[in-house]
């Protein structure tokens, strides 16, 4: 017989026969701890998939590619399974392992450090190609170093958060207490995604030749500042969405949604490129 104990939300209770309802509070702190991971998940699970066909077109289409570009392609799929794999295991750890639990919902663990210190990771090697791709048609080392420590800033900066996340005594405590390095976090990404597509553009332009002789060229190099300014302003859009995010929800985990969408985006890019 159909048990109306499920309807309503019922859980077991260890070791007992009794049954207890999942109380709107409980149902309000799954709503704001566990949504935003849980879209963010799903979301870039979908475009895990994207990086999987984009690194398989690479490697049958450029067979003869420079051994370290293909070494920097293999780094990133691996990084990004097993970023998507701690991903899941996250979301079944919070949602489905510790179902009702919240304790254990209001509390960041150690795989939660290592999920999201893995996406930063990524970040920071896809930020150093593009930063290699820059210097390659630059040629201006005060751009490489900058963009250098740009990238080694907001890595550190989202490791650090991530760690201080896992010492704190619930997700609100950390929230709270550290927002406003998460902030600082985020205006770091958007800062360093606006000045890599600007700057990219910017240097795609001057190399421009309006004569008809070059027309062809001028219409390549045209497609190229439109997918610079394209993937910089997706990136920096997303990244603005976990901003007003921390902003209008400040205790609650829904920037994390955009930070892993970001992640995908990221590596996306990278290979499109």
């Amino acid at each position: 017989m159909f048990d109306t104990r499920i309807c309503c939300g019922a859980t077991k209770e260890p070791g007992t026969e009794s049954y207890r309802l999942v109380t709107m509070s409980e149902s309000a702190l799954a709503i704001s701890l566990g949504r935003g991971p849980l879209i963010g998940v799903c979301l870039s699970s979908c475009l895990y998939g994207i990086t999987c066909l984009q690194t398989l077109f690479y490697f049958q289409t450029y067979v003869h590619d420079r051994r370290s570009l293909k070494l920097t392609v293999a780094l990133l799929l691996t990084l990004e399974t097993i970023h998507v794999a701690l991903s899941m295991w996250l979301v079944d750890y919070y949602l489905v392992a510790n179902y009702a639990n919240e304790v254990a919902l209001q509390s960041a663990t150690w795989f939660t450090t290592v999920t999201y210190s893995t996406g930063f990771v990524i970040d920071l090697v896809v930020y150093f190609y593009f930063t290699w791709r820059i210097w390659n048609f630059t040629g201006k080392l005060w751009v490489v170093f900058f963009m250098i420590l740009v990238a080694l800033a907001r890595t550190t900066n989202g490791i650090a958060a991530s760690i201080l996340s896992m010492l704190s005594s619930t997700w609100v405590a950390y929230l709270e207490r550290d927002r406003g390095l998460i902030l600082a976090g985020i205006a770091f990404f958007v800062f360093g995604d606006t000045f890599s597509a600007s700057i990219t553009a910017w240097h795609l332009h001057k190399s421009r030749d309006d004569t008809l002789r070059l027309h062809r060229i001028n219409l390549l190099i045209g497609r190229f500042i439109i997918f610079a300014v394209a993937t910089g302003g997706i990136s920096v859009l997303v990244n603005t969405l976990a901003f007003v995010f921390v902003l209008i929800q400040p205790v609650s985990l829904a920037l994390t949604g955009p930070m892993f969408v970001q992640t995908r985006l990221y590596s996306n890019s990278l290979l499109a490129s």
